[in-house]
């Protein structure tokens, strides 16, 4: 029996779309818990895929939300932002295993910005906006 639950850290993506989030103000939880996962979840973090129970893609929708979108000409293009973790997709799903196994229902990002549910839908990732 399995005693203690284990998350697998994609280590694809570079800083700052990826590994990287913001620390400070409304939006931080997001770049905290990046921040946990790659320096300090010893305990719950595997090296090892084939162990792990969830998959953690460890990109920040706020930073693509930054550094990404471009309000104008189009302010509700938000191509560049699908086209992101699109291809963030589709480079594990060549890469490993994992996601092909359950088409990513075992697979979650960490995201505080409102904008998550605009870009994410297109894929079977589960979205609970709070009530409020």
């Amino acid at each position: 029996m399995e005693r203690r639950f284990k998350v697998y850290v994609y280590g694809e993506g570079e800083p700052p779309m990826a590994h990287d989030g913001p620390c400070k103000n409304i939006y931080s939880i997001e770049g905290r818990f990046i921040q946990e996962m790659e320096n300090g979840a010893e305990r719950s973090r595997t090296s090892d895929g084939e162990r792990a129970h969830v998959y953690f893609m460890p990109f920040s929708v706020t930073w693509m939300v930054k550094y990404l979108y471009k309000p104008k000409p189009h302010p509700h293009d938000l191509t560049p932002l699908r086209q992101y973790v699109a291809d963030y997709v589709k480079l594990i799903s060549l890469r490993y295993p994992f996601w092909n196994r359950t088409n990513g229902a075992d697979h979650f990002i960490v995201a505080c910005h409102d904008w998550v549910s605009h870009f994410l839908s297109t894929f079977q990732l589960f979205v609970f906006p709070l009530p409020f």
